[in-house]
């Protein structure tokens, strides 16, 4: 199974009612309604994971229609969710792992991760955002500014 189909699972076993519908070719990927995740078929099994992870975000810590996103709260919850969705999904310590394995573009990094560019992109913007311009792992240093990898 992939990563996606054993989220699905996961989803289904918590009482989560995951379904793949067209939304249209523009936003939304998802949305989250109660216990019901609808995801865009419109997108690949890459785009679904990430939308998938950030739509269990919605379920698990928003509340309520957020989709006017002129309205403060419901932008603070988008962020709760996004946030969520970057920490669950992709960590500092799968990051240093695939640099350890040669990863060494960003491109060849979020396909290795199975997640989307842009996905990682602004994950990578969450932790330098939490952490600074580096995490600091058991035995490694991550910088973010470059990605790299450093011993210590």
């Amino acid at each position: 199974m992939s990563n996606y189909e054993n989220l699905i699972s996961l989803a289904y076993s918590h009482g989560i009612k995951v379904i793949e519908s067209d939304l249209g070719i523009d936003k939304p990927f998802g949305k989250c309604i109660g216990n019901l995740i609808i995801i865009n078929n419109r997108v690949n099994e890459c785009e679904r994971l990430c939308v998938l992870y950030e739509e269990l975000g919605h379920f698990k810590l928003t509340v309520g229609d957020i989709t006017n996103q002129s309205i403060l709260n419901n932008k603070k919850q988008e962020a709760i969710a996004r946030r969520w969705s970057y920490e669950n999904l992709v960590s500092p310590a799968d990051i240093i792992d695939a640099i350890l394995s040669g990863i060494d573009n960003i491109y060849d990094l979020a396909d290795y991760l199975n997640i989307t560019v842009d996905f990682l992109t602004q994950s990578i913007e969450h932790y330098k955002s939490k952490y600074g311009i580096y995490y600091v792992g058991k035995k490694y240093l991550l910088t973010f500014e470059p990605l790299n990898v450093i011993t210590y």
